[in-house]
């Protein structure tokens, strides 16, 4: 009976683990999401993705290798016999899982609704695996069956596994998958925007990064803009300089300042291209020619006309604002100020989507054109009384109702 324990047990973690490796693995794509939320808790940045992907996967290999030796166990005839070591092993495992899994249920609950989406396209691939496996297990099923003695075992024992064949078979019904439709019952392509540029490519919010976006022919890009405290408009995601730029070498003592409260002499001072070829946030810096690596190395913060330059003739902009400091010389007129900048670059209104809801009414006078667009998910009667013609949302918050 205690063998019986200890092999469910072994099962449960196994299945268990399966799951959390294949979350970390799909969730690839989101692992800066991850290490942004800890570099906020924590105030310093590391790729937190690779040790955590890399337990994971030993974790994983440890349980499955217990349970590939407990069913050789059991093909011959004998109980698992596992050791005290691997017992202490298992239920380590087992409970770090657990309790990792529900600290990220409650850190990073959109997450999980990833999984469900990453099935549209490994579903398929998954299922013959899982039909693959459970008929390699049936010669081991089969060899139980003639050892067992008890019929009401026997029957147990062939129905269980009778029941698991019949539902991987009927799986398919349940399958929706790219993979597996027709081409005309696809969906149109959709547009691709640039996350503060092409962030994979070069270091955010910099030129370099634009115009590589501009290269890769995306619908549209989206930049953060601050006003330095000499009224320049530039471009920066983190409220402090220290993430992306390398201002602790050349102003230490004004590290933890909030950007715009430099003036633009000083930001042109700092380099903010170091810390993507040393961080390497997206694993990518490696695969950068050698071109493209040097002028990576260089990048320095990026003025918000500069930017509009590269992108205005046939790329569209989402433009986003940190709020500015009270004691800020322009807290009042900063929409203002960044407005002039917009018109006079020349870019389409239309190509542009305001997201602010700053001053949304003295944006409508000044850019009619202006494509108004809101971060908050609210019903159409709403969204149309306020000007909204287009939502800014996360992937996991919109659902196939909502697009129709």
């Amino acid at each position: 009976q205690w063998e019986r324990l200890w092999f469910l047990i072994l099962t449960s973690s196994f299945f268990l683990t399966l799951v959390w490796f294949y979350f970390w693995w799909e969730v690839h794509n989101d692992y800066d999401e991850i290490n942004w939320f800890l570099y906020n808790r924590m105030g310093y940045w590391s790729d937190w993705s690779i040790p955590i992907l890399v337990t994971t996967a030993a974790g994983f290999t440890y349980i499955t290798m217990l349970l590939i030796l407990a069913l050789c166990h059991i093909a011959v005839g004998q109980q698992m016999n596992l050791h005290w070591l691997h017992k202490i092993g298992l239920v380590t495992t087992l409970i770090t899982t657990m309790v990792t899994m529900s600290s990220i249920a409650q850190l990073w609950d959109d997450e999980w609704e990833m999984v469900f989406i990453s099935l549209q396209a490994t579903a398929p691939f998954l299922h013959i695996g899982a039909l693959a496996a459970v008929t390699a297990l049936s010669w081991l099923v089969a060899g139980q069956f003639a050892r067992t003695e008890k019929a009401t075992s026997q029957m147990l024992m062939f129905t269980a596994y009778l029941a698991v064949v019949v539902a991987l078979y009927l799986v398919p019904l349940t399958i929706s998958s790219p993979c597996i439709m027709e081409k005309k019952a696809l969906g149109p392509k959709p547009a691709i925007l640039g996350h503060r540029g092409a962030p994979m490519l070069a270091p955010e919010n910099t030129l370099m990064s634009f115009q590589k976006a501009v290269e890769q022919k995306l619908y549209g890009v989206q930049a953060d803009v601050v006003l330095s405290y000499d009224g320049v408009p530039f471009l920066m995601h983190d409220k402090t300089l220290r993430r992306t730029t390398n201002v602790e070498e050349v102003f230490p003592e004004r590290a933890y300042e909030h950007s715009s409260m430099f003036n633009w002499t000083d930001l042109e001072k700092l380099n903010a291209g170091e810390w993507f070829l040393q961080n390497d946030p997206f694993w990518t810096a490696g695969s950068l020619s050698r071109a493209d690596y040097l002028e990576a190395a260089n990048q320095s913060v990026c003025k918000l006309e500069d930017m509009l330059e590269v992108i205005k003739d046939n790329t569209s902009l989402i433009l986003n604002f940190q709020d500015l400091p009270a004691a800020h010389p322009y807290y009042s007129t900063y929409i203002n100020i960044t407005l002039e900048t917009i018109l006079a670059s020349g870019i389409r209104q239309q190509a542009v989507m305001w997201l602010p809801d700053t001053e949304r009414q003295l944006v409508r006078q000044v850019a009619p054109g202006f494509q108004q667009t809101s971060g908050l998910k609210l019903d159409a009667e709403r969204l149309r009384e306020k000007g909204i013609v287009k939502l800014n949302l996360r992937y996991t918050k919109v659902t196939n109702e909502d697009v129709r």
